[in-house]
């Protein structure tokens, strides 16, 4: 009987066809994987950057009321000065042509009875109420800005009685 060569012993050189499955198996799994991360980075390359368009929710929420006063002054007929006050907060001093729309009454059902072709410029005592007013209001589709508190829209000018 001629002398094995080969550095397996007998036993094994049956099985000789089972790791070279088990190598081409892993090898055919390294090659889609491969495959996967070239298709992947080519795609991810060749993404087009679209801008979307810039929607009223994506303006700046807060307008400084001394902006808002004097955006009032040059588009009167386009501003609506909204007073989210209670009646009683309302009644102790507002400014001269405020509507008053009470935050805690109701505020989004009653809010969507207004146009929405008007620019809303929103405030309370603090600027609390008024902020969670102006995003309920941007929510719906309205163009609305939140000046803050009663005190701060005295001081830009604003008339009040």
């Amino acid at each position: 009987m001629p002398k094995n060569t080969n550095s397996l012993p007998p036993s094994q050189l049956g099985n000789f066809s089972q790791p070279l499955f088990v190598f081409f198996l892993g090898m055919r799994n390294n090659v889609a994987i491969l495959i996967l991360l070239i298709l992947g980075g080519t795609a991810c390359g060749q993404q087009v950057k679209q801008e979307a368009p810039k929607t009223v929710q994506e303006e700046p929420m807060v307008m400084s009321p001394d902006k808002a006063y004097q955006l009032w002054k040059e588009k009167p007929q386009e501003v609506v000065i909204l007073d989210v006050r209670t009646p009683g907060e309302y009644q102790s001093g507002h400014v001269k042509g405020a509507t008053n729309l009470d935050y805690y009454a109701n505020f989004e059902a009653e809010v969507q009875k207004l146009p929405k072709d008007k620019i809303y410029l929103l405030h309370c005592a603090s600027g609390r109420r008024s902020g969670e007013a102006t995003a309920i209001m941007r929510k719906l589709g309205y163009k609305a800005y939140n000046m803050g508190g009663f005190a701060a829209v005295q001081n830009a000018g604003f008339p009040t009685e």
